[in-house]
């Protein structure tokens, strides 16, 4: 499968902030991440960077089951609506493969790759401070449904990469 082939592709890559959604005992929660997305044997994979203390890295549940969402910028213009409701499973990048997602992260990202190598304020300090310990992580999607208002309204396209 071509990235032609996806037409959920250019949007992924176009787009840059992931919203992860999970529910754990104390309810529904949804949380924002920066992401890079790579295909990986005809799969969509998004890699991203996340605290091990926050709420949807320590309550997933014991499979990662997880549901995510990528959205553009609306425009005022309600048939412009166009993005991508995900279900898949969020994992922990693996040492071995560490390299090659940060390469992809941080060349999508330079100014995040600056502040950690070189931080500028006490601000900055502490932000990277707080990416020495973050981890890494990646968002496979299982099932990706695409809505395209300019297509049709409600229109949607659905993938399944089970």
């Amino acid at each position: 499968m071509s990235k032609r082939e996806l037409a959920f592709w250019n949007l992924l890559q176009s787009e840059s902030v992931l919203t992860l959604a999970m529910a754990d005992s104390g309810g529904s929660w949804s949380a924002p991440v920066l992401y890079v997305a790579e295909l990986l044997n005809d799969r969509p994979v998004l890699y991203f960077l996340s605290s091990p203390n926050s709420r949807h890295i320590k309550n997933l549940l014991p499979n990662g089951a997880a549901a995510a969402s990528v959205y553009a910028n609306y425009c005022g213009d309600w048939q412009a609506i166009r993005g991508l409701q995900m279900e898949g499973f969020i994992s922990v990048v693996g040492q071995e493969d560490s390299a090659h997602w940060q390469s992809l992260y941080f060349a999508r990202f330079p100014e995040v790759a600056e502040i950690i190598n070189s931080p500028q304020s006490e601000q900055q300090q502490k932000i990277s401070v707080a990416f020495a310990k973050a981890g890494y992580y990646c968002f496979s999607p299982s099932r990706i449904c695409a809505t395209d208002n300019s297509q049709q309204f409600a229109s949607r396209q659905q993938w399944d990469f089970s």
